[in-house]
């Protein structure tokens, strides 16, 4: 059987080979809307994949603040060799800067203090026209993320944060 022959009408179907009453896609049937803004269920809170915080190969850290009044999303990446690409969706495409060995150290170190592995993965609730932070970091083979709103940051995470903001465009 070519193409060709696979294209013609069906009985019962309705043009290009839709059923009458239409079929589910993903769960939902015709007719239906998502209504929740979550993910799945009804969760709010599950960051979908597609907007994981990605560490990039021989990346040690990387940030991303978003929010604000006007919403604005800017990120670094802090690499193990001390180079960090910092970048927004306004700016277009990541400037590089360098960081020296002392300031290399003192990011190791903050990033150890911060415990990252120890926090919830639940993304916190964000107040109206507040940033939230997102960071993602290489510890051995495991990637620990954590995301924080900008009025609950702990303590133990607040040095981390204000060390890579100021990396920030």
């Amino acid at each position: 059987m070519s193409d060709m022959d696979e294209t013609t009408e069906r009985p019962g179907a309705g043009s290009w080979g839709v059923p009458e009453g239409g079929f589910a896609l993903g769960g939902l049937a015709a007719g239906e809307a998502d209504t929740t803004l979550g993910a799945e269920g009804g969760e709010a809170g599950s960051a979908a994949p597609e907007d994981l915080l990605i560490v990039p190969r021989g990346a040690l850290v990387v940030l991303r603040k978003s929010g604000g009044l006007r919403f604005t999303s800017r990120s670094c990446v802090v690499y193990r060799s001390g180079r960090v690409e910092r970048g927004s969706l306004a700016e277009g495409p990541a400037r590089a800067t360098h960081l020296s060995a002392a300031e290399m150290g003192r990011l190791r170190h903050l990033l150890l203090r911060a415990r990252l592995a120890s926090w919830e993965r639940e993304r916190p609730a964000a107040a109206p026209d507040a940033y939230s932070y997102e960071i993602a970091a290489r510890y051995g083979n495991s990637t620990r993320r954590v995301e924080l709103a900008d009025h609950h940051i702990p303590d133990a995470i607040a040095p981390l944060v204000r060390a890579l903001s100021k990396l920030l465009p």
